[in-house]
């Protein structure tokens, strides 16, 4: 790991029980000290019971785990709020698949050159000017809902813009937990950075749906504006933190063929990228139909569709706590199992028409979605080399830019032939996939 971590003396001490730095000359008082049995404090005490929450006992790592929170909430929000607005105006299934694809390609072009920014740059310099532009766009689509002047073309291209921004932060805060946390503790860091992530996923659409009952479209997106604010206020919190020299002795294109080169040398990583592709692809799309669930199918409004999201946020953050909780053993089927599961549910989700029934499919999904993704996520995490892992997040996070492909021609396929045939079938087919790639991908199995 490149670089000392930054304020994890205690979390270090909990967990490893060995000294995190050199005794400063002549400091005689910390040298008597050291030869006491040391009095357990309160710290030491809820880490030994729960050793998965002793990544909290870093004060960087919190700053950086609050940032993560508020900036998925206010993504979540923004989501729900641009899915409203759009079939609102449009009333077109297609329409929705466009924006979906808008917001998402910018992850299939662009994640390898963000990759490379986050390992070139100060990773907190590259956060904080994403996150200021994020709440930059949408204060202007505030604005031009405020004063009647939106339109289509305007959702669309701020949603491509908010893709381009969003693509830089994931890979940037997951690269910069392993400055925030000693090795030993990094799965439990990644694991609790996802549970943070999980709970914008229930705020985000339940005040995205609340607010626009409430208050309109346009204050929604002047709240999400104040989280990504709040985000970037966060991030300010945390030293800099240059990149490694290693990287910037080569050429950007020359880092860029480097990530490429480990992942595809590194079978195991290749494999868990590749098996992303699956719900990028078949499952994930159907978050941008639900609209089209929530007022066409169940007869509900804006609140209605905050509260299916909120329930899968709901669960995504259980999903995630039990992991924190109650580390898996054999990730491995976990990640196949979860991932089936994910597939599985979609058929329910499809023949429900009743709005409970639908919230608990939807909570059963996070569950299934969140355990997958940690554990894909920390495996890829742990096997990376520090001044790769921007790079190796990054083409993690390409397979994410499939949603957009999958997106578009749902949209199309919804207006045709109904949106719970699409989400069922693509949900049966994506189970097919997933146990054809367990049969043939016994390493991954055994991790």
């Amino acid at each position: 790991m490149a670089g000392q971590p930054i304020g994890v003396a205690g979390a270090t001490a909990a967990t490893t029980g060995t000294a995190t730095g050199a005794e400063s000359p002549g400091d005689g008082t910390r040298a008597a000290a050291s030869e006491r049995p040391a009095e357990p404090t309160h710290a030491q005490t809820w880490t030994t019971r729960f050793p998965g929450l002793a990544p909290f006992e870093s004060q960087a790592y919190r700053y950086l785990w609050i940032g993560a929170s508020l900036t998925m909430t206010g993504n979540f929000m923004q989501m729900v709020a641009t899915g409203w607005l759009i079939y609102d105006l449009t009333d077109s299934p297609t329409w929705l698949g466009i924006v979906s694809f808008a917001r998402g390609l910018p992850m299939l072009l662009l994640a390898l050159v963000a990759g490379v920014i986050v390992d070139r740059f100060d990773r907190r310099v590259v956060l904080i000017t994403a996150q200021g532009l994020t709440a930059l766009l949408a204060v202007v689509l505030s604005a031009l809902i405020y004063t009647d002047s939106i339109q289509p073309w305007h959702v669309a291209v701020c949603a491509f813009l908010a893709g381009c921004l969003f693509v830089v932060i994931p890979p940037c805060r997951h690269a910069l937990v392993s400055s925030t946390v000693p090795r030993p503790i990094l799965g439990p860091a990644i694991a609790l950075m996802s549970t943070g992530q999980n709970s914008g996923r229930v705020l985000g659409p339940a005040l995205a749906g609340v607010l626009i009952a409430v208050v309109g479209v346009s204050l929604s997106f002047a709240v999400q504006a104040a989280g990504f604010v709040l985000a970037l206020l966060s991030t300010f919190m945390l030293g800099p933190q240059p990149p490694a020299a290693a990287s910037r002795k080569a050429s950007a294109f020359q880092n860029l063929l480097e990530g490429l080169r480990y992942v595809w040398g590194d079978s195991t990583v290749l494999a868990l990228t590749a098996l992303q592709a699956i719900p990028s692809f078949l499952i994930m799309p159907f978050t941008q139909l639900l609209p089209i669930f929530a007022r066409d199918i169940l007869h509900t409004g804006p609140e209605g569709l905050g509260l299916l999201m909120m329930s899968n946020g709901i669960g995504s953050v259980l999903g995630a706590v039990a992991i924190v909780l109650l580390p898996l053993r054999r990730q491995g089927i976990f990640l196949f199992a979860s991932l089936a599961s994910f597939g599985l549910l979609l058929p329910l989700l499809a023949a429900s028409t009743s709005l409970l029934l639908s919230i608990g499919i939807m909570g059963l999904l996070g569950v299934a979605q969140a355990i997958y993704l940690a554990s894909n996520t920390t495996l890829i995490q742990l096997a990376a080399p520090d001044h790769l892992r921007g790079r190796v997040q990054s083409v993690f996070m390409m397979m994410f830019g499939l949603m957009p492909l999958g997106s578009l021609p749902q949209g199309i396929l919804a207006d045709l032939i109904g949106a719970p045939v699409v989400i069922a079938s693509t949900g049966l087919l994506a189970f097919v996939v997933v146990v054809v790639f367990a049969i043939r991908a016994p390493a991954i199995r055994r991790l």
